[in-house]
């Protein structure tokens, strides 16, 4: 098994893997990884790429109740809902409707008297010490589970979370609380006197062209739009609710009634997309692409919040460190992640790489599996595009040709495949497209890939 990879790794170092060999060796890779976790676990799994040699590529793996699964299902993205909620607030301020120097108070007087120091820009960037409403126990979660049709308002549940203690001293650190992001929905929507799903629907999906990604008003049913996935409970999933008094629910439960739920939570976790337009996401740079170069550049200024996952203005960031230390990879990813009731999802880009890339599975609380997911694209990019810098009597590898990707889908018995319409490679030069590692890269790459493939169990990466 080591000389097949060694050998996959060396065709693609000098090009000689054509788009459909790539492409199902992938998804070999993926597939391989979800048959090993699926059973009571996940029934469901969809991954995209944006590659800087084969273009925009997804596979889908599974189903629900003997439907397979498709390129098309809709699906909860949870916290990446962030990011775009991020995106809104960072254009109304270069437009000057919003000032993220100014605090909350400012905006909303007394009504949140916890906020009235902080300003909107430590709100953004998880710079509060304001408890996680997701986090407090017998607040709207058990609420929910006990009641699906029940619709808490944003206001109710800022407060609950505010009846908690704070929580400690941040130091130059940032603590994740989804409460941020309702308080600064409930706050752009004060100052706009506008529903935030317009305001979303106008400075993010539009600009973007992502027509089946939406936010769903607060109040709606919160079923997800056709065809759909279904969300599960996996293991881990069960144990979080618990922890919260969400009591009653057993691993490999269907979460239908519960999911719809989350609407409430909108820009902090309510969002709906597909496969494609989260990829399209990822590659705008979770919203980076329609805002200035000065916003960008103020929104990627991050605080360590968990070695080694960092928070920007709506942001996430990891350098090469959240991948496997025993490959020495260069670049980091920036993005964000959603973990929601029956869904793990993420949404990154990489400069270094010129690459992106999008995975949802249906469970929650498996985001350490989507993180090996995207590992083992990562560990391709390393193998095929990373190498030592050409010396003076070392001429550069000569560009290669790679043929125009296939369209279409193939249908597999677990799911399926897909290569997107010919894609010019984005950024960078062909020859530094076509750069692959040298021998020993490539052994100690096949040696890595070996060695981590057998340690996933569960929702443990590594």
């Amino acid at each position: 098994m080591l000389a097949a990879w060694t050998a996959a790794l060396l065709a693609a170092r000098v090009g000689a893997e054509t788009t459909d060999e790539w492409h199902a060796r992938m998804g070999s890779l993926f597939e391989q990884e979800f048959e090993a976790v699926k059973d009571g676990k996940i029934t469901y799994m969809a991954v995209a790429v944006s590659d800087p040699k084969y273009g925009d590529q997804a596979w889908w793996f599974g189903g629900y109740d003997g439907r397979a699964a498709t390129r098309e299902d809709h699906f909860g993205i949870g916290s990446i809902s962030k990011s775009f909620g991020a995106t809104v607030a960072l254009q109304l301020a270069e437009e000057g409707v919003l000032d993220l120097e100014q605090t909350v108070g400012h905006y909303l007087g007394d009504q949140f008297p916890a906020y009235d120091n902080y300003t909107l820009k430590e709100c953004l960037g998880m710079r509060t010490r304001i408890p996680d409403a997701f986090n407090v126990k017998d607040s709207f979660v058990k609420t929910m589970f006990e009641d699906p049709s029940a619709r808490a308002s944003l206001e109710t549940i800022i407060e609950d979370a505010l009846a908690d203690p704070l929580l400690p001293p941040l130091g130059d650190s940032a603590a994740y609380s989804t409460t941020n992001y309702l308080t600064l929905e409930l706050l752009v929507e004060h100052v706009t006197g506008r529903p935030m799903r317009d305001l979303v629907a106008e400075y993010a999906l539009e600009p973007l062209g992502l027509s089946e990604t939406s936010l769903p008003p607060r109040d709606s049913s919160g079923k997800l739009a056709e065809p759909a996935s279904r969300p599960y409970a996996g293991p881990s999933c069960v144990e979080e609710l618990e922890e919260v008094g969400a009591d009653g629910v057993d691993t490999g439960w269907t979460l239908d009634e519960i999911f719809p739920v989350l609407v409430v939570t909108s820009t902090g976790g309510g969002m709906e997309s597909t496969i494609d337009d989260l990829l399209k996401w990822a590659k705008s740079g979770a919203g980076d692409a329609i805002l200035s170069p000065e916003t960008v550049a103020e929104r990627h200024e991050f605080h360590t919040m968990g070695f080694p996952r960092k928070y920007g203005l709506g942001l996430e960031g990891f350098p090469h460190t959240r991948f496997d230390p025993r490959l020495n990879v260069p670049g980091a990813w920036y993005g964000h992640s959603g973990d929601s009731f029956g869904f793990a999802t993420g949404a990154w880009k990489s400069d270094d790489y010129d690459a992106s890339f999008a995975v949802v599975v249906n469970t929650c609380s498996f985001l350490m599996f989507t993180i090996r997911i995207q590992q083992l694209y990562q560990q391709d990019l390393e193998a095929r595009l990373t190498t030592p810098a050409p010396t003076a009597t070392t001429p550069a590898p000569a560009a290669a040709t790679s043929p125009a990707p296939a369209g279409g889908a193939s249908s597999a018995p677990t799911g399926g495949a897909s290569s997107a319409a010919p894609t010019t490679p984005r950024g960078g030069s062909d020859a530094a497209s076509s750069r692959g590692p040298t021998l020993v890269a490539a052994l100690v790459a096949a040696a890595v890939l070996l060695l981590s493939a057998t340690a996933v169990t569960g929702t443990t990466a590594w």
